[in-house]
């Protein structure tokens, strides 16, 4: 079973300016990262534990898969522009909340409508690009987007740390208030609704449940999703729990963490630009299964490192494998998922994001529950990491004898 659409590709409507699509599908790195040099700060001003700051995170992560899943299949109904303006300004509003927020509650509280407003925008701009191209050229532009939003990974920390030498960790958040009006502005003024009122579908919890479970019943469909949202816990392990890992366990400054950080998001930076340049040449499958293999490598080295005792510079290498691992994985599978499941773009956009990030942020709480280490975060992105490797392996050979049945 199906839902790919069979016509020759064409063009919908007029893609939104590169640009400013990027940041609002990408939202999720500066409204993540931008802050995690501050996590302990915000413990101590606050008055927590630091696995209550870290709740925080796991909010945003929650809501922002949540939003996903209950804003990509209304889309498909009303369009998508609609939830873009809704998204971008609530997101600003969210944002002034977090950025006033008394104490850890309502901080938790604002995160989680910052979520839900990012998620919005996220995946109405992801449906936007099925709307208008499809075929190799979707790959690229997905490949651009996420070039794009790799950048967020090493500009955010950098903002954050940079934000930290001249104010607090509540100065960051109006930081986020002002993109949030910024992308409003953009959304106004350059977006045009990408989805002809003849493909759109009911609004009510019938017609969507309807579009979800036809995606769902697509095996090829749900090995997608399940490849990322293994590969995802892995990864938000790293994220979630680095900070302390470098900061606590090897005494790093919060400036040379952020160093940390943002060099080895940039190695996503130049991975994404590969991908670019080759995806017409292999595979979009190909180079998911590389992109999850050489991850899986750099997570055991992470551990190896660990239990081995050989300090922060071979943990520090290992992670910039796996976040250059990443730049393979993000883009081969938002393509894979939007081609599969093009009948529905808004709802297999939701999918893919809404439950890989909604369970991937399971991997903040866990790698914090088994220690905030090293070892714990190596050890939790190695198994899953491994896990994601099997379930692309399995499914791409299942399909490839399903297609070697269908035409004999």
């Amino acid at each position: 079973m199906t839902t790919e659409r069979t016509t020759n590709p064409t063009i919908a409507g007029v893609l939104p300016p590169i640009l400013p699509l990027a940041l609002i599908v990408g939202v999720s790195p500066f409204a993540t990262d931008m802050y995690i040099p501050a996590l302990p700060a915000i413990a101590r001003d606050l008055g927590t534990a630091p696995g209550a700051v870290q709740l925080s995170l796991t909010a945003f992560l929650v809501a922002f898969a949540v939003g996903q899943l209950l804003a990509g299949p209304v889309s498909d109904g009303i369009g998508r522009r609609p939830l873009m303006l809704v998204g971008t300004a609530v997101f600003a509003l969210a944002s002034v909340g977090c950025a006033l927020a008394p104490d850890v509650v309502t901080l938790v509280v604002a995160r989680v409508f910052q979520g839900l407003a990012g998620a919005a925008g996220a995946v109405a701009g992801r449906a936007m690009v099925s709307d208008v191209i499809t075929g190799p050229r979707m790959a690229k532009v997905f490949g651009t987007l996420a070039a794009i939003n790799a950048i967020g990974p090493v500009v955010a920390p950098l903002a954050g740390g940079a934000v930290l030498t001249i104010g607090t960790w509540r100065l960051m958040f109006v930081v986020l208030a002002v993109l949030g009006a910024v992308f409003f502005v953009a959304v106004v003024l350059r977006f045009h609704e990408t989805l002809p009122r003849e493909r759109r579908g009911g609004v009510g919890f019938g017609a969507n449940w309807g579009r979800i479970r036809q995606l769902m019943a697509i095996p090829r469909f749900r090995a997608y999703v399940l490849t990322g949202v293994l590969s995802t816990i892995g990864f938000f392990a790293y994220i979630a729990t680095s900070s302390f890992v470098f900061q606590t366990q090897f005494d790093f400054s919060e400036g040379m963490y952020t160093i940390v950080f943002a060099t080895n998001a940039s190695m996503m930076i130049v991975t994404t630009l590969v991908f670019r340049r080759v995806v017409g040449r292999f595979s979009e499958d190909a180079l998911l299964s590389l992109g999850l293999a050489v991850g899986m490598l750099g997570a055991v080295g992470v551990l190896s490192s660990a239990l081995l005792g050989l300090g922060p510079v071979p943990v520090w290498c290992s992670l910039a494998v796996v976040t250059a691992a990443w730049g393979f994985v993000l883009p081969a599978a938002m393509t894979r998922t939007q081609h599969v499941g093009a009948a529905h773009p808004g709802t297999a956009a939701a999918l893919q994001g809404g439950l890989t990030f909604g369970l991937g942020g399971l991997g903040t709480p866990l790698a914090g529950a088994l220690g905030g280490t090293a070892t714990a975060m190596g050890s939790v992105m190695a198994v899953l990491m491994a896990a994601a490797v099997v379930v692309q392996l399995v499914a791409t050979r299942r399909s490839r004898t399903s297609s070697g049945s269908s035409t004999r």
